[in-house]
């Protein structure tokens, strides 16, 4: 039988995510138990009361963190040993809890490669980035953590453990089947806008798996995950300090078409920096040289076949040197071998850590958009971050995956005034977004943060049926209670 604490300081902990949202709970049992908890989650049904899952809380919305009720601390132990790899079959099996990087490294120690690489792959779990559908750099080529899930095993809000594999479960006549219940088939997950907006279905292959993938906790407790790899390949890696602005991004509008591409391109990852996010960057990594003169940075990737190393390096930097980055070894950097891909990465992944340390240390919530525009508005929507930004007087940094037009703009207030401020300018800027055929969370989730948004912005008829949707599988409104509705 599992013991339910209620010590206030056991509790605080798990009563803030990775972004400073703050949450209220009234206890937290422990387990990573399958059937305690199965025994727990019926419990909470017949007693109506809300239940929280809750693991490394990376996220940024505020999904982790309860609003009341009952807290499900899940262990934290994480190894590569805990990730077993099918070589022939291309497959892993992971623990939900199990880090996204020791799924990388178990893969990679089978000749293997996951692709997806979210932000936070060192301190975020697998089963996490399925709940969001996380992506990161890489998902320009691969798409996110969601399209290289092919099985899972799901504890629903009655207690019923599910074990579904991708293609066992496809809709009919609009509706999935599970025994004499059904569930209405979502829409599908748009291919022309990078997207994470609550309960969607694979374009291609959709099935009842789909609506766990990106759920936020709302649906069921994700307890392990069969994931698809790729055989592994080498790297090309490139990190430009740009003195200009406006090459840097016709050169980022190349890549994203490939009828715009330079030959020889083929990136996995297009990855942004500006001005001010080179600057807390440099901070953190003073030993990389940021150039004096940068004004913005390009990280870009490429898998290739052994032996391509020397025909992928020249495509690339014959196609940057043409597009008018700087011809000088401190400001094109190619990698030479893996130590150099790694600390370009660390590089990159210091950007988010810069910005959530700073926003900390002046006891104050970043706010971070995690806006996706469509296609054709690279240009417009830099200049319209800029323009924004400078009108407001905030503090901001602008980075992350400008290949999918998707920026996170920070905007960092430095008192209480400038919250308020900058909480309307996130509003304006995510109804513009909207307005204009783009997406509220390219990758983050809606969670609590922007469940207000996303009924704005959704039509009535896709709410109602996310609505159905949780009625069927969890009608006593007990799972995730918060994340994505009121």
């Amino acid at each position: 039988m599992t013991t339910q604490l209620t010590d206030p300081e056991i509790l605080a902990p798990f009563l803030v995510d990775e972004a400073g949202f703050r949450g209220h709970a009234e206890g937290l049992v422990r387990t990573g138990d399958l059937a305690e908890i199965a025994a727990v989650l019926q419990a909470a049904s017949a007693a109506g009361t809300p239940v929280t899952f809750s693991a490394r809380r990376t996220s940024l919305t505020g999904s982790a963190v309860p609003e009341g009720g009952l807290i499900v601390a899940l262990p934290e132990d994480s190894s590569p040993d805990l990730v077993v790899i099918d070589r022939a079959a291309g497959r892993a099996v992971a623990p939900a809890r199990v880090l996204i990087s020791d799924v990388e490294l178990a893969a990679e120690a089978a000749g293997l490669f996951f692709p997806p690489d979210p932000t936070s792959r060192k301190t975020a779990s697998i089963g996490g980035a399925v709940a969001c559908n996380a992506s990161g750099a890489r998902s320009f080529r691969y798409g996110p953590t969601g399209a290289w899930v092919e099985g899972l095993t799901v504890c629903l809000a009655s207690g019923e453990v599910l074990t579904l594999q991708r293609g066992d479960h496809p809709p009919i006549d609009g509706f999935f089947h599970l025994g004499d219940r059904r569930i209405p088939c979502p829409p599908a997950r748009r291919t022309d806008l990078k997207n994470s907006l609550g309960y969607q279905v694979s374009p291609e292959t959709p099935d009842l798996i789909d609506l766990f993938i990106g759920s936020e906790g709302t649906l069921g407790y994700i307890h392990d995950v069969t994931l698809r790899l790729l055989p592994r390949q080498e790297i090309f890696a490139a990190l430009v300090f740009w003195d200009a602005l406006t090459p840097a991004l016709d050169f980022v509008e190349s890549l994203q078409h490939g009828s715009t591409r330079p030959a020889g391109l083929d990136p996995m990852s297009v990855e942004w920096f500006d001005q001010a996010s080179l600057a807390l960057a440099a901070a953190r990594h003073p030993r990389l040289g940021v150039p004096a003169t940068a004004v913005a940075a390009l990280f870009v990737e490429q898998r290739h076949e052994k032996g391509e190393e020397d025909a992928v390096a020249m495509a690339w930097y014959e196609a940057l040197l043409a597009a008018g980055a700087p011809d000088d070894e401190a400001a094109l950097r190619i990698a030479r071998n893996r130590k150099d891909i790694e600390t370009f990465r660390d590089f990159r992944h210091a950007v988010p850590e810069a910005i959530n340390a700073l926003a900390r240390s002046r006891g104050l919530r970043k706010l971070g958009t995690d806006l996706a525009y469509p296609a054709g508005w690279l240009h417009r929507m830099v200049a319209g971050y800029t323009e924004a930004v400078a009108a407001s007087g905030l503090e901001a940094a602008a980075f992350g995956h400008i290949g999918d037009n998707h920026l996170h703009l920070n905007l960092l207030p430095r008192d209480a005034a400038e919250a308020v401020a900058g909480k309307a300018l996130y509003r304006a800027l995510a109804l513009q977004c909207a307005a204009v055929g783009g997406a509220i969370s390219g990758e983050h989730g809606i969670g609590k943060s922007k469940r207000d948004l996303l009924a704005e912005v959704t039509p009535a008829a896709v709410l109602a049926g996310m609505h159905a949707i949780k009625a069927v599988l969890d009608p006593q409104g007990i799972l995730g209670r918060g994340n994505l509705f009121p």
